[in-house]
């Protein structure tokens, strides 16, 4: 049986996310869009807690809090707006590499870099079969200058050389973007991982975005249902017409069972369970699709009011359908928890063999 109750501590942690984001981030949404960062004082904030720290190993200078309490941080923040987490958060979905990382030390250098904010690190995945031509968007807080990318089961990390190229971002306009091509990069090592830690190393970034994703997917559940239930059309509010009520019903439960899937998985890296990437990579497919439903629903019964600014539904749709191609997308996902699957022994097999 799984406690999903928060500890005392982790529950003030949450709290004082939750007063901070509703504070600062969420009557400023428009205006970070805008300026391509949160203000200054947030971040400062944020420094403080720290955010990029929650999750990682002390060995490396991390705050060793545990991915279940980063999950909860960041699902908080989003609910009020995710859209500067990919800069605020360092080294963010980096994180799992960094703990990976066979080398200590320059595991440590990265970490201490991105948490004392003198440079940023982004993640990538490269499929094997066709390559990767660079990094096509990284978060610029305050400037990039590792990437981190998994080919396969090898994990390399890259020194960026060159200046970054902005890229226009159509999500996490808060968090800026930036491409940068591999000949702008030298290779500063290459560690060939066990296809489990590969696949942790994965996980943990899906789980990143899984955690943002639902916060998303809340936030958007919320405005729907107070929209939908104040907006009288024939004669009674939206959401009490019967199609759109069990739409809602439908989302609410989707967006409560990714919350439980995406702690539940948090807390496999923190028990240290074998099979932790596995589930972390289950929770972000159905994460995906529960932020997608919940996204999608708000832009449908809002009407045309979904796709205007005066609202936050489009926001939320363009984040929710980023987050979804993060870390290789579907079938990159779909591929790890395949084989993952297809590796367990198969006991009534194995006694076929042994008679």
């Amino acid at each position: 049986m799984r406690d999903f109750a928060l500890a005392p501590e982790l529950e003030e942690l949450r709290a004082a996310a939750d007063r901070l984001a509703r504070s600062e981030l969420e009557p400023n949404v428009r205006e970070s869009e805008a300026a391509g960062r949160w203000p200054a004082s947030v971040l400062a904030v944020l420094d403080g807690f720290p955010l990029g720290g929650l999750d990682l190993p002390a060995d490396v200078g991390g705050v060793d809090a545990g991915c279940f309490a980063k999950v909860v941080v960041l699902e908080t923040i989003a609910h009020a707006d995710a859209s500067g987490l990919a800069a605020a958060d360092r080294p963010g979905a980096s994180a799992g590499a960094v703990a990976a990382c066979p080398d200590r030390a320059r595991a440590a250098t990265v970490a201490a870099s991105c948490l004392d904010g003198s440079a940023g690190s982004a993640f990538t995945v490269i499929d094997p079969d066709v390559g990767s031509k660079g990094l096509d968007w990284g978060p610029c807080w305050p400037s990039l200058r590792c990437i981190l990318a998994m080919e396969g089961d090898t994990l390399r990390l890259h020194e960026v050389t060159g200046t970054p190229q902005p890229v226009i971002s159509l999500a996490f306009q808060a968090s800026g973007g930036v491409r940068v091509p591999w000949s702008e990069t030298e290779l500063r090592g290459s560690w060939a991982l066990s296809a489990r830690d590969a696949l942790a190393v994965r996980g943990r970034a899906r789980l990143w975005g899984a955690a943002i994703a639902v916060g998303i997917a809340q936030a958007a559940l919320e405005e729907t249902i107070e929209y939908t239930s104040e907006r009288v059309v024939f004669g009674k509010p939206v959401a009490h017409h019967q199609a759109n009520a069990f739409d809602l019903a439908h989302t609410a439960a989707r967006v409560h069972a990714a919350r439980l899937v995406v702690r539940d998985a948090a807390g496999s890296f923190d028990r240290g369970e074998p099979d932790a990437g596995f589930w972390a990579t289950q929770a972000w497919l159905e994460t995906r699709e529960a932020a997608f439903n919940a996204t999608n629903v708000g832009i449908q019964l809002l009407g045309g009011h979904g796709f205007i600014v005066d609202h936050l539904a489009e926001k939320r749709f363009r984040e929710a359908r980023h987050l979804a191609m993060a870390v290789g997308g579907l079938d990159a996902a779909e591929f790890d928890a395949a084989a993952c699957v297809l590796d367990v022994p198969d006991e009534l097999l194995a006694s076929l063999e042994q008679s």
